[in-house]
């Protein structure tokens, strides 16, 4: 494995079941044996914490299993990295692509450091991967 750019989806697969979450938890594991680095944006971890909380507002989690999963979060290797200096790319690449532009960062973030960059949005994925192969969709990982 190699350095690699993760995106909210794959990060918050880390703390909370879902889909894919076996193969984001090897992700996982296989940087910490090896020493890599997992690389997200600043808005990371706000993301993910918003995740939990939806979880928690429609009753699915209680407020100790959020914040159970809060302190997993803060306890994972990602690197944060800034999303401002990515922010005219990213708009760009929104507009290309119809696209948010949050999700345009994490594209932006991957081709500014020449990363693999993972993902588990399919639709981004479709939507950007011809142009931006290095863009992974993570049960192909």
């Amino acid at each position: 494995m190699s350095d690699t750019v993760v995106d909210s989806c794959v990060v918050t697969k880390w703390v909370l079941i879902e889909a894919d979450s076996a193969q984001a938890n090897r992700i996982l594991a296989d940087a910490v044996q090896s020493g890599d680095q997992l690389i997200g944006l600043d808005v990371v971890l706000p993301e993910v914490v918003n995740a939990i909380w939806k979880r928690h507002h429609r009753r699915l989690l209680t407020l100790d299993e959020a914040r159970h999963c809060l302190t997993a979060l803060l306890r994972t290797p990602v690197r944060p990295q800034p999303s401002a200096p990515l922010l005219p790319a990213a708009l760009e690449i929104a507009a290309k692509y119809d696209r948010a532009v949050y999700d345009a960062l994490f594209v932006a973030l991957a081709r500014h450091l020449g990363l693999k960059g993972v993902t588990s949005d399919e639709p981004l994925y479709n939507a950007v991967h011809a142009d931006f192969p290095e863009i992974i969709l993570l049960r192909d990982w």
